[in-house]
C-alpha cells in the first residue's frame, strides 16, 4: 500500500497539469512535521485527502490568493466539495474537521514564513462552522443562462432557472427530435443517410456492431447540424424547418429556429466559477462563455470539448463530446485545424473560421480523434499549403453549355449540389487559362466528372458509365481529362476542388 509521500508524488506528477499555488515541497514538509510529532501514516493519508481536495478546488477555481480567502470563497469551496466529491458530507462535524486540517496546514506555512497569516481562513471557519449549525453563504446570483443537454440526458443532469421551464422545453424537444428522426429515416433519404454514416465513421472504420448509444448520439448531432444534403446543400435541420415549420406548433417552431443558429465549437474549461457554473474558453477565438458544471472534477482541466452551442437568451448544448488531452496536444490540435482552414481558403479566399466549420466540422472532429488516438504529428501534408497554383490575369468568358450540362447531370452520377458548384468552378478556371473549343459539351462534362472524382478519391463513377450514359467514346474522356489535368495542374486532394469526402479521406491516407 502506498504511503502518504507516494500519494503526494503521484498526485503532483499525474493529476496536476498546471502550476498550482500550493507547492509539493510545502505539503511534504508539513507531513514530515506531523510525522515528527508521532502522527502515523494512516492518519497522514486522511489529512492528505482534505489538502488534496483543497488544491483541486484552488486549481479549478483559478484562485491563487490562499491568504485572502473570504467567508464567501470558503462557503463556495464547501458547497463545491459537497456537490462534486463523493463522500464529502455537508455536515457540521465533517466541515469542522476539514477546516481544522486546513488551519493547521496554514499555521505550518506561517511558521515557515511561506505565508504571512492564517487569520482569514480561521475567520471563515468560525463563521461557517463555529456555531451549532452550518452557515453557508448564499452565492451572489446573476441572470444566468438556461441550459439544455441532449434530449436523452437524465433530467437530474440539467440545470435551469426554472424546473417547470426545463420540463416544458425538454418535452417539446423530445417530440421534435422524434419527428426529425422519423422523417429522415424515410426511404428517400437512404442515400444521404448512408453517405453521412460513411463520412462520420471515416474510410477506415465501420458502424459499431454493438450499436453503442454514444456513437448514435454523436452521429445524429453531426447529421442534423453539419451534414449537407445531396440535393440542397443545406443541413437536415434547415431542410426540415423550410419544409415543415408551418405544420409545427409555436414552441416547436421556435426551438427549431433557434437550433439552426447553433455553431460548432471546440472549447475547454478554464476555471470553476462556483458549484454550479464553469467558465469555458473557445479554443480558436479565445472567447469566454459560461456553462453549467456537469463534469467530473478530477479530470476537468484535461478535457477538450466539441459540439454545438448557441446563445440566444439561453445556452443550449445538443451533444458535446469530450476527450482527454494535454495542454501541448490541445495547442497542436489548434495549430493543425488552423492549417486546414488555410487549405480551405485556397477554395474560398475570403473564408473565415466559421465558414470552415460550417462546411467541414466533421474534418475537425476526425482531426481531433486522429491526433489523440494515432499520435500523428501532422494530419495535413505541408505540400497542401506550400504548393503554388497556376495564375492568370486574363478574364475569359466561360462556356455556358458545359456549365448548364454539369448542373443538369450531376445528380445522375451521385454527386451533390456542392460538388456541382466545385465542378463548375473547375470548368470556369479552365476557361480562364485557355480558349475552350466546345463542339460536344458531353465530352467536357464527362472529363470534368471523371477528373473531379479522381481529385477527391471518389468511386461513384467510371469512364464506361460516363461514356454509356452520355453517349460518347471512352477515349475522348481520357483525352479531355488529360487537358484538364495539364492546364489546371490537378493533383489528388487539390484544395481548390476538395469536397467533404475528399477532405475526410485525405486525413486518413499517408
Amino acid at each position: 500500500m502506498k504511503n502518504v509521500y507516494d500519494q503526494v508524488h503521484l498526485f503532483y506528477n499525474k493529476e496536476i497539469t498546471d502550476e498550482t499555488i500550493i507547492k509539493r515541497e510545502w505539503v511534504e514538509g508539513f507531513f514530515r512535521y506531523k510525522a515528527w510529532q508521532g502522527v502515523v501514516d494512516e492518519e497522514l493519508q486522511t489529512i492528505w485527502q482534505s489538502i488534496q481536495l483543497f488544491i483541486i478546488y484552488l486549481q479549478y477555481s483559478d484562485n491563487d490568493e490562499i491568504e485572502t480567502l473570504s467567508v464567501q470563497d470558503c462557503s463556495l469551496l464547501i458547497e463545491w466539495l459537497s456537490v462534486h466529491v463523493k463522500g464529502f458530507k455537508l455536515s457540521l462535524s465533517n466541515v469542522r474537521k476539514f477546516f481544522t486540517i486546513l488551519i493547521e496546514f496554514y499555521k505550518y506555512l506561517v511558521a515557515r514564513h511561506i505565508i504571512r497569516s492564517a487569520a482569514e481562513i480561521e475567520h471563515a471557519a468560525n463563521e461557517i462552522a463555529g456555531g451549532e449549525t452550518l452557515r453557508l453563504l448564499k452565492p451572489a446570483t446573476a441572470d444566468l443562462p438556461l441550459f439544455m443537454e441532449n434530449v436523452n440526458a437524465a433530467s437530474d443532469e440539467l440545470s435551469f432557472k426554472s424546473r417547470e421551464t426545463a420540463k416544458m422545453i425538454g418535452e417539446t424537444v423530445e417530440q421534435l427530435m422524434g419527428k426529425l428522426g422519423t422523417y429522415f429515416q424515410q426511404e428517400n433519404f437512404n442515400e444521404d443517410f448512408d453517405r453521412a454514416l460513411y463520412l462520420y465513421t471515416g474510410p477506415l472504420e465501420t458502424v459499431p456492431d454493438d450499436e453503442r448509444e454514444e456513437f448514435w448520439l454523436g452521429f445524429w448531432d453531426y447529421f442534423l447540424f453539419d451534414y449537407h444534403l445531396l440535393r440542397e446543400d443545406i443541413s437536415p435541420l434547415a431542410h426540415f424547418y423550410k419544409a415543415f415549420s408551418d405544420s409545427l406548433n409555436q414552441e416547436e417552431q421556435q426551438i427549431l429556429h433557434d437550433l439552426q443558429s447553433s455553431h460548432f465549437t471546440v472549447f475547454y474549461i478554464d476555471r470553476v466559477i462556483n458549484q454550479d457554473w464553469v467558465e469555458c474558453v473557445d479554443l480558436f477565438t479565445e472567447e469566454k462563455f459560461e456553462l453549467p458544471f456537469l463534469f467530473e472534477y478530477n479530470s476537468l482541466k484535461k478535457l477538450l470539448f466539441y459540439g454545438h452551442i448557441f446563445s440566444q437568451g439561453m445556452i443550449v448544448i445538443n451533444y458535446v463530446t469530450s476527450i482527454e488531452v494535454s495542454v501541448n496536444l490541445r495547442r497542436r490540435i489548434r495549430e493543425e485545424i488552423l492549417r486546414q482552414k488555410m487549405v480551405f481558403k485556397r477554395q474560398q479566399d475570403t473564408a473565415t473560421l466559421e465558414d470552415f466549420f460550417k462546411r467541414h466540422a466533421l474534418v475537425v472532429r476526425h482531426t481531433i480523434d486522429i491526433l489523440v488516438t494515432l499520435a500523428k504529428v501532422n494530419v495535413i501534408p505541408a505540400t497542401q499549403l506550400e504548393r503554388e497554383f497556376p495564375k492568370t490575369n486574363q478574364i475569359r468568358k466561360t462556356n455556358q453549355a458545359v456549365m448548364k450540362m454539369i448542373e443538369e447531370k450531376f445528380s445522375q452520377f451521385g454527386f451533390s449540389k456542392h460538388d456541382c458548384t466545385l465542378m463548375q468552378n473547375m470548368w470556369h478556371d479552365y476557361c480562364q487559362f485557355t480558349i475552350a473549343h466546345v463542339r460536344k459539351p458531353e465530352v467536357w462534362v464527362a472529363a470534368i466528372f471523371y477528373s473531379y472524382s479522381h481529385v477527391n478519391y471518389l468511386n461513384n463513377t467510371s469512364v464506361d458509365k460516363l461514356a454509356k450514359i452520355l453517349e460518347i467514346s471512352t477515349s475522348s474522356i481520357y483525352k479531355y481529362k488529360y487537358r484538364l489535368y495539364k492546364i489546371l495542374e490537378l493533383e489528388t486532394f487539390d484544395p481548390r476542388y476538395l469536397n467533404e469526402e475528399g477532405f475526410v479521406i485525405s486525413l486518413f491516407l499517408p
